[in-house]
């Protein structure tokens, strides 16, 4: 018998059918990124069958949006938890992105085969420069939200912190710039705003290392790189890029090129981005021992990286309401927030670069400077910009 939340009146229980049903159907429909799966929870349970008051609404996004985690997978949990406790969170958070997950799977598998088809490797190509500019316009958006002097800086320290580590020159990867930028926000914000400069010091904290290290089972090393990654995708699921590019293409999981591909199915899916997740582990298990393997791999990565966003809203909301009103934890997280774009930037730079690097040059370069001038002006969202280039990689295959 699930517990339920005393701020929750008892009429609004409802049956499990229909409450898993609801999150279901919402995860079959989860296109277009976190702020239409927002909307779309807002208008089922909020507005159309009253479950939640309004304000109990906002005050879960703001919450999810200060909490590491794609926030609507966060919404989706905290909305289940209030209705049937943390078993409802459970059941909830799982039907909302267990369609995604399963489409992701479908698409992981037809990718493995169509690599061999020249048709779906040119569509393929053509979509990459298109990603590459939607992540360009992501960290241009997040960017244009700063409008500080130090926020300004911070970003562009980090930013130059993640091109020194994929040139290989320091050891910086994304994570760790991230939390250092919290910290330096933490320690300068009484003193001179000017001294984030302390964040680019290169503290052994070893957020990343050891994944693929000598005696990890491959499941081990996939859950352990996913579940840290989990516990810093702040700002947006397109953070998952700069957090993982480097090291999955380092443990051998996935070429620069077939990262960016795994970035795309996640994009053409239902669901947060970060299921992209879903693509590297059934990719890397697959190459490691098989179908077999590669579901355990998808399931050990999708799970390490949705973990923490579960254990945030089921076992923590209580004291993290508290927290965040913390004048220290707040400044915490405004300066990894300030880092965020910049770590996007960084990672877009090399990957613009490989998007660039294949198939035709007199197509890919004006489908990126096409799509980035499309994304920055807010002309058309993802979805149909990919699908486009979909279609156009199709067609150049037909005629060739």
């Amino acid at each position: 018998m699930s517990s339920t939340p005393s701020a929750v009146p008892e009429k609004q229980n409802v049956p499990w059918p229909q409450f898993a049903g609801l999150f279901l159907r919402i995860g079959v429909l989860g296109f277009g990124g976190p702020q239409a799966h927002i909307a779309m929870l807002r208008n089922e349970i909020v507005e159309i069958r009253q479950w939640v008051d309004p304000e109990r609404f906002e005050e879960g996004l703001g919450l999810c949006e200060a909490l590491p985690g794609p926030a609507s997978s966060q919404m989706a949990i905290y909305l289940g938890w209030l209705r049937h406790g943390w078993i409802g969170g459970l059941v909830s958070g799982t039907c909302f992105l267990l369609p995604g997950m399963l489409i992701v799977l479908l698409l992981s598998e037809l990718w493995r085969n169509g690599q061999a088809l020249p048709s779906f490797t040119t569509a393929l190509q053509t979509i990459q420069p298109v990603v590459a500019a939607i992540i360009w316009a992501f960290a241009w958006k997040l960017i244009r939200r700063r409008t500080e002097r130090w926020q300004i800086l911070t970003a562009a320290l980090v930013m130059l912190g993640v091109l020194l580590n994929t040139l290989g020159d320091l050891p910086l990867p994304a994570g760790l710039l991230l939390l250092l930028a919290g910290l330096a926000r933490l320690f300068s914000a009484p003193l001179d705003q000017s001294k984030g400069a302390a964040l680019l010091l290169p503290l052994p904290l070893g957020l990343t290392a050891g994944a693929g290290s000598a005696g990890t089972g491959l499941m081990t090393g996939l859950f352990s790189v996913f579940f840290k990654t989990g516990l810093l995708v702040f700002g947006g699921g397109l953070v998952i890029i700069p957090l993982l590019q480097q090291q999955v293409v380092e443990l051998g999981w996935l070429s620069p090129g077939e990262f960016l591909d795994g970035v795309a199915i996640g994009q053409i899916s239902p669901g947060p981005v970060v299921l992209t997740s879903t693509f590297v582990g059934y990719q890397a298990g697959w190459n490691a021992g098989g179908f077999a393997a590669g579901l355990a791999g998808a399931a050990a990565a999708t799970i390490g990286i949705f973990l923490p966003s579960f254990g945030f809203i089921l076992l923590a909301t209580p004291l993290l309401q508290r927290l965040r009103r913390q004048p220290r934890v707040r400044m915490v997280l405004e300066g990894l927030l300030a880092g965020v774009p910049g770590a996007v930037a960084g990672a877009a730079v090399s990957i613009s670069a490989t998007a660039l690097q294949v198939g035709l040059p007199w197509i890919q370069l004006p489908l990126f400077v096409v799509s980035l001038w499309l994304s920055v002006s807010g002309r058309m969202k993802p979805l149909p910009l990919i699908a486009i280039a979909l279609m156009i990689g199709v067609l150049i295959e037909a005629l060739v």
